[in-house]
């Protein structure tokens, strides 16, 4: 393991077990309502495998179109610039609604930082608006994610979206579980906020 994750680990593992995480803001609270996290260490991640991962759902309700979410989501190649912790984004087409993508992700708070290499094979089903994505290199071990899209009687969208992932070496799993719950509410922060932008664009032409 390369020196940096020992250290970010250990020092993660300090920053817990003294109580010492940011704690959620009051405004943080009004975006409980349209935004719930939920989140559960799986031993082992699936029947007759050796490994344990970390399971993240998602349910995320935003006031926009299902097509003007999609297209956000779908966004690779500019993500990084609307999702505050993600430092590159590229997306590479493999073929007809298959593309692969590349993402350098910032984790941690303050000092305590640490840059993650994933990069995914993304399965798009557009009619359906759902997106399988596996990982298929980069830092952590196993990713595997699967966004849904539904629309919403008074105009708006469901976005509902499961993570599972074993990190490997990278931190304990209690620790990245905790990391994982708070980059998916900053991440769905911006991806409501680019929503949002771009609906309004929208609306205004």
């Amino acid at each position: 393991m390369a020196w940096w994750r020992i250290k970010g680990a250990c020092c993660l593992a300090l920053l817990l077990s003294s109580g010492l995480f940011i704690s959620v803001s009051a405004s943080a609270a009004k975006l409980e309502e349209m935004l719930e996290i939920k989140s559960a260490l799986l031993r082992p991640c699936e029947k007759n495998l050796a490994y344990d991962c970390v399971k993240v759902d998602v349910r995320f309700n935003v006031d926009a179109p299902i097509e003007t979410v999609w297209q956000v989501i779908t966004d690779y190649q500019n993500a990084a610039q609307f999702i505050s912790n993600l430092r590159s984004s590229t997306e590479t087409s493999l073929a007809t609604n298959s593309v692969q993508v590349e993402q350098v992700g910032r984790v941690g708070w303050g000092i305590l930082n640490v840059d993650i290499r994933t990069v995914y094979k993304v399965s798009l089903n557009p009619i359906e608006k759902k997106i399988d994505s596996v990982s298929v290199g980069g830092d952590l071990q196993t990713v595997r994610m699967v966004t849904e899209l539904k629309s919403k009687a008074n105009g708006g969208t469901l976005l509902e979206y499961t993570l599972v992932t074993d990190p490997g070496p990278w931190a304990p799993l209690a620790i990245t579980e905790e990391l994982l719950k708070r980059q998916a509410r900053q991440s769905f922060v911006d991806l409501r906020r680019e929503i949002l932008k771009r609906d309004n664009a929208t609306l205004k032409r």
